[in-house]
This record gives structure tokens, sequence and C-alpha cells, in this order.
């Protein structure tokens, strides 16, 4: 297939997925992001050169990130309720503390086994935008990376269909009920810190909108070439992806400071959109070749880790007297990032949770590749 012709198709096809998951409830509840990558793996069957679809996929992650934290009002962090900060500093515990188990319980097993568990904790504390950031700064090889991808979609689907029927009792009989008496004004608080930039339209997406968009991907793209930058001055080579990951995380957390960025219209559905495209090209890229013990035995560490956090997170939430609803509205912001909110809340009939949920997702983009490329970094040392 033409060069040119995949990118139109990466660049285009995101936006039908869209439109599909807006007007019809069963590609509602898939969600654009697997719609996308589904789209892709079809594709991958008639693609005989997926190298252009390889090399957009690692081109949108980076463009993406900054895209995603100008919107994010860090600031108002500290009008959350302080539950929903002590639960998701327990979810940050728990992958760390999992992910670390599963580098030594498959070092045997899996190669590079200390990065995938770096990798792991970036996508079970912000989603999938850090997975693929965090694989490409540790140098993890393209199909290692497109087989997590593989298997998270797996994982995520069942733990997601789980979180929209049993879970939401299982979690209501081990933990304290949500207090409702204050719901309403830490919602207003929230919405009054957060102002436009989070709405109940987070993930539409227009395309004669891009021009509204324009100045915040143009900033996007200038993240980029700093980070580009800064990667020649102190390694000597301008590839270096680990600087240039940490670079635009960097710049796109300080730049959510300045108010008239951080209210630029459209920056989080264009990066979110990157994100669909990311989604295609991957799928695009998927190999039946690539289907191996190896990648049986890296689903299986994905399981572990996902379930094995989510268990641990919910007796320290136990612990912690955490009530049922925060618990799973945060730890569904670490495991899937903002786009997984609101059908969450909807499975809780709990609408007064969706901007705590959405705030500790961004959080959870903000710190998740620094903690991933750290624990990886340390782990390395070890084993």
């Amino acid at each position: 297939m033409d060069s040119i012709v995949i990118v139109l198709i990466v660049l285009l096809l995101p936006r039908v997925m869209v439109l599909l998951s807006d007007h019809f409830k069963l590609f509602n509840a898939l969600g654009p992001v697997f719609l996308c990558y589904a789209s892709g793996f079809l594709l991958s069957f008639v693609i005989s050169d997926a190298s252009m679809a390889t090399t957009l996929s690692e081109v949108c992650v980076p463009l993406a990130i900054p895209l995603i934290l100008f919107s994010a009002d860090l600031s108002s962090l500290k009008k959350l309720a302080k539950p929903a900060l002590i639960s998701f500093c327990l979810i940050i515990v728990s992958v760390a503390a999992v992910s670390c188990t599963a580098a030594f319980l498959f070092n045997g097993s899996i190669a590079d086994s200390a990065k995938i568990s770096g990798m792991l904790v970036g996508l079970y504390t912000g989603g999938t935008p850090n997975l693929m950031a965090i694989g490409l700064a540790l140098g993890v090889p393209d199909e290692t990376i497109l087989l997590a991808n593989t298997a998270d979609l797996i994982a995520g689907g069942v733990y997601f269909m789980l979180l929209i029927s049993v879970m939401p009792k299982l979690y209501r009989k081990l933990l304290p009920a949500f207090d409702k008496s204050s719901a309403g004004t830490e919602d207003r608080v929230l919405e009054s810190s957060l102002g436009t930039s989070f709405n109940g339209n987070i993930m539409t997406f227009s395309l004669p909108r891009l021009a509204k968009r324009l100045p915040a991907l143009l900033l996007s793209l200038l993240c980029v070439g700093v980070s580009l930058g800064c990667a020649w001055l102190f390694t000597g080579n301008a590839t270096n992806i680990m600087v240039v990951m940490l670079g635009v995380s960097t710049l796109g957390v300080a730049f959510s400071f300045i108010r008239k960025i951080r209210e630029l219209p459209g920056s989080y559905t264009a990066g979110q959109y990157l994100i669909y495209m990311f989604s295609l090209a991957i799928g695009m890229s998927f190999d039946l070749s690539l289907i191996t013990l190896k990648a049986l035995m890296l689903l299986i560490m994905l399981l572990f880790v996902q379930f094995g956090s989510v268990s641990v997170h919910l007796l320290l939430a136990r612990l912690f007297r955490i009530d049922a609803d925060t618990a799973i509205i945060t730890s569904t912001a670490g495991i899937y990032g903002p786009a997984f909110i609101p059908p969450v809340a909807g499975a809780l009939k709990n609408k007064s949770i969706v901007l705590t949920g959405l705030i500790c997702g961004i959080l959870g983009y903000a710190v998740g590749n620094y903690l991933g490329i750290g624990l990886a970094s340390l782990l390395g040392l070890i084993i």
C-alpha cells in the first residue's frame, strides 16, 4: 500500500471511528481507541509494508503528550477531596510494587522484563500514551511495544467489562459508601477551577475546527523541537528518545501553568485524536508472526500486573477507608486515563465523581513517564 495512502488513512479514519462512537451505543461502549486499533489490525492483512505506519505511530505520541498536558490545571489538585488524592497515591504505590514483583518473576522468561515493568507502571498510572512513550524512551523493540499494546487491549477490555458490571457491587460491599452530602460542593469547586478545558464533550473532534487547534499544535511542535535540541545538547544525539519524552512531558506540564495556554481551544481533543491515530497506526503494524510463546508470556505478565495492582489497591483502600466510588474512579483514571471516566461514572450512577476522575487521569499522564522510566532504570541496575 502506498505511503501516501497510509498517511491519509491514519489521518482520516479515526474521525470515522469517533463518529461511530458518537452515534451507536455498541461502538460507544467499545470506544474510539479500540475501534481504531481493531481497524488497523484488519488493515494489516492488506498492507505489504507497514514501515510508514510504524513511523507515524512513533511520531504521534511525542506530539500528543504536550497537547494533553496543556489543558491540565494541576493547581486544582489541592482542591480535590483528600480521599481522591490518597486513593490515587495508593494506585501509584500498588502499581509500582506489583510491577517490581513482575520484573523479578518474569525475568527468566521475558527479555527486558525491567523495561517492560517500567512501561506497565506508566500504562497503569496514565494510560496508553505513557506505555508507548516509555517503551520508545527505553529503546524497547517495536515488536515488543506492539505486543504490549495488543495485550493491553485484551486485558483492558476484560477488566473494563468487569468495571461496568460486577466491580461496583464488589467495591461497595468491601468499602465505605460514597458521601453524597459533599459531592455537590466539591464538584462546583473543581468545575470552576477546570474552566472550559474539560466538559462533557471532551472526546469530540471536528476537522473544520482544526484552525482553532493550530496554536496548540504549533506549541506542541515547539515542545518537540526544544526536546530534540536538549537531547542533542546533553547527549550529542538529537534522537535520544528518553530525553525527548521526558522533555515533552516536562514542557507540557510547565506550559499548563500558563492560563492562556491552558485555555487554548481543543488542545486536549487534538492530543486525544493523535492517540487515536497512534492506535490505528500501531494496529496496521501488526504481524501475525509475532504471535509466539513470548507474546503469551507478555500477556500473562500484563494480566498479573493489572489485576495484581487492582487487588493491592483495593486492600489499601479498605485499610485507608477510601469510599467505593472514589476508589473505582481513581483506579479507572490510572488504568485507562480520562477517556473512560464518563462511562464508569455512569455505571456507578454517580456523575459527581467525573471531574475528580478526569483530574486524576491527567495527573497520571503527567507523572507516568517519570515513574516508568525511573523504575525501569532502577530495576535495570538490580536485575
